[in-house]
């Protein structure tokens, strides 16, 4: 009777997995910087859309609407915790807490565990607020995302004018480093 049975060697294997090996480990490698420059650009692009919602949702509802840092999707929270989750809503008295009339618009929890980002701005304030004609109400500043264990970078900035506009740091002078709105390389 003739044994038909194919397979690999132990010595076949050893040989392949000896080449595999180091070939994963070099494309890992490599991929860890397009992997993190895709995650920020996604978390960055969400913020952008937050953004948006809400200077939009003030234009088209004619009304003030808040875009604040919060955790739950109900308080918002120290200007210090942008990173853990947005919250939009219409803001019919201006307190920046949810009560009476007020709607939730939209609300997004961040998934990413080691982003930092910070607001800093005109008049020290922890939230954003647009009004009926989709400006801030004298709110002008810099949101900075940050990898807490990375390269600077991998660090970003949004610009965010009067006007309620949003513009992205870029690297102006080559040198690898994104700048913030004075052309100082981002520091968190």
């Amino acid at each position: 009777m003739k044994n038909n049975t194919r397979g690999f060697t132990l010595v076949e294997l050893m040989v392949s997995l000896s080449i595999a090996i180091p070939l994963m480990i070099v494309s890992s490698n490599n991929l860890k910087p397009l992997i993190l420059k895709n995650k920020m650009t996604n978390h960055v692009n969400t913020f952008i859309s937050m953004q948006r919602l809400a200077r939009q949702t003030a234009i088209f509802q004619q009304s003030l609407v808040t875009l604040c840092a919060s955790n739950d999707g109900e308080v918002c929270l120290s200007k210090t915790h942008w990173h853990e989750g947005m919250l939009t809503f219409v803001d019919d008295n201006g307190n920046r807490v949810i009560d009476g009339d007020d709607t939730i618009i939209h609300f997004h929890k961040t998934e990413i565990t080691n982003l930092q980002v910070t607001w800093r701005a005109f008049q020290n304030r922890s939230y954003l607020q647009f009004n009926p004609n989709g400006w801030t109400e004298s709110q002008n500043g810099t949101f900075r995302f940050c990898f807490s264990d990375e390269s600077a970078t991998f660090y970003r900035a949004l610009i965010l004018n009067r006007a309620g506009r949003l513009r992205l740091s870029m690297d102006s002078n080559n040198d690898g480093f994104h700048e913030d709105a004075n052309g100082d390389k981002i520091i968190c």
